[in-house]
């Protein structure tokens, strides 16, 4: 079952940029509304070149007046979700491709995105570094994620039908669910 944990940014996206890409472990990035190049792709996922998306996200921010304090209280700049695909799942890094670009898309859609994978942890487990801008490209708005956990159910779901171990968010059934997946 994925995991997400979601970070509220109130800075310059450069600083997740270079946290992200530095020393080059970054295992292959994707985008959403960017304009990376492309350097080649095998099927439906491309292969992108060398691109500096933070500079560009706080670009789009300041020339919406995004960046400016809200009732006294600083920007949200950003949102960085973490997504960590079950270790049981052996995702490959093509699947959790797939599953990220997805689930970004379907939520952020009108925003600029930056996916970052790594597979920095002990397991050596690939996971997600989604960042999102909080500018919405169609209406000049701000970011508002007012439902977090509608996210995690829709997580949940994506990797259901990709044939994943998910978490079931059913208060009625029992600890692991008719498909012998814990609830969320």
């Amino acid at each position: 079952m994925p995991k997400l944990k979601a970070i509220s940014g109130h800075t310059s996206t450069m600083g997740a940029y270079r946290y992200l890409t530095k020393g080059g472990r970054a295992l292959a990035s994707d985008y959403i509304n960017m304009d990376a190049p492309v350097l080649a792709g095998s099927g439906d996922l491309p292969e992108y070149g060398d691109y500096g998306w933070g500079r560009q996200m706080d670009l789009t921010r300041a020339a919406y007046g995004n960046d400016a304090a809200w009732r006294g209280m600083r920007a949200r700049t950003y949102k960085h979700y973490i997504l960590s695909p079950d270790p049981k799942d052996c995702v490959s890094l093509d699947a959790l491709r797939r599953l990220s670009i997805a689930w970004a898309q379907e939520h952020f859609g009108a925003y600029e995105v930056a996916v970052v994978y790594h597979d920095d942890n002990a397991g050596r487990i690939p996971h997600a570094h989604i960042v999102v801008n909080n500018t919405d490209l169609e209406t000049g708005r701000r970011l508002q994620v007012p439902d977090g956990k509608a996210l995690n159910r829709s997580l949940q779901e994506m990797a259901r039908s990709m044939g994943l171990s998910y978490m079931r968010d059913d208060p009625d059934a029992d600890r692991f669910g008719a498909a012998g997946s814990p609830r969320t």
